[in-house]
């Protein structure tokens, strides 16, 4: 999403209306039960910093590591971006209703490894969430990403995309393998059990990011004029790195977490 200010940032999740009621000839249309709603807040913050060169620096550098500075700065506010975003699935933190995004009041709360009958455990949760204020809209949701660490990352492959279902001597069909499920490995995660299920955000809302003036690539400043700054000064060349953005979970209905003791 593009944003224009620093202010904090607000989102409303409404409910349906259900089923609707039918009307008999002659009959009045009756009056449908209005959609409660709930709010979602966050707020954009600034990230980045600033890299100083030296002109020794710059006249020593013979193999031209310096010149690799601006694609290092980027690759590090992308990566900041990945974990923050990653991180809102990892931390389990507190969302809009003031509980983890994992609870068992939620119904997206597993504790088992990965197996082929605890994601189907997954699945079915995730598809039998219902709308909010409306328990009885089941929402169908469709399970998209399986993501794990680098340690699930074979036992996952096997489950999402072989065509057999895995340990069965009758080379079985494998039912995963017909719902378009991806696996997605997420390498910085450090605990070697814990693994979750995300829909299809087209289906779902799942986690919003916003971006400052709707730049989602990283921008890159160079001081570099010689009669001003730091290079005036100082002989000192600076490179600056910004990225602005925020985000916040929209909707646990979009998950599903299995976090293992």
């Amino acid at each position: 999403m593009p944003l224009s200010d620093f202010k904090t940032q607000y989102r409303v999740r409404y409910g349906g209306y259900g089923t609707l009621p039918t009307v008999n000839q002659s009959a009045a249309y009756t009056a449908l039960t209005t959609p409660t709603d709930e709010q979602v807040t966050y707020t954009p913050a600034k990230r980045g910093g600033t890299e100083t060169i030296t002109l020794e620096a710059i006249k020593n550098d013979d193999i031209g590591l310096l010149r690799d500075i601006p694609r290092r700065l980027g690759r590090a506010a992308a990566n900041t971006l990945y974990r923050f975003v990653f991180d809102f699935i990892a931390d389990n933190g507190n969302i809009y209703d003031s509980t983890a995004l994992f609870t068992a009041g939620h119904g997206n709360l597993g504790s088992l490894a990965l197996t082929y009958s605890t994601l189907e455990t997954a699945i079915i949760a995730i598809r039998d969430f219902t709308a909010y204020g409306d328990t009885s809209d089941v929402l169908g949701l469709r399970a998209k990403w399986l993501l794990v660490p680098n340690e699930l990352a074979e036992e996952a492959f096997q489950l999402v995309y072989t065509l057999t279902k895995p340990g069965t001597a009758n080379r079985d069909n494998n039912y995963f393998a017909t719902l378009g499920l991806e696996m997605l490995v997420v390498p910085y995660w450090t605990d070697t059990n814990n693994w979750y299920i995300v829909v299809n955000p087209t289906d779902c809302p799942t986690i919003e990011v916003g971006f400052m003036d709707g730049q989602e690539e990283p921008e890159l400043f160079v001081q570099d004029m010689p009669n001003v700054g730091s290079l005036f000064t100082n002989d000192q060349l600076t490179y600056k790195v910004r990225h602005v953005y925020g985000a916040a979970v929209m909707d646990f209905r979009g998950f599903y977490g299995a976090v293992v003791a």
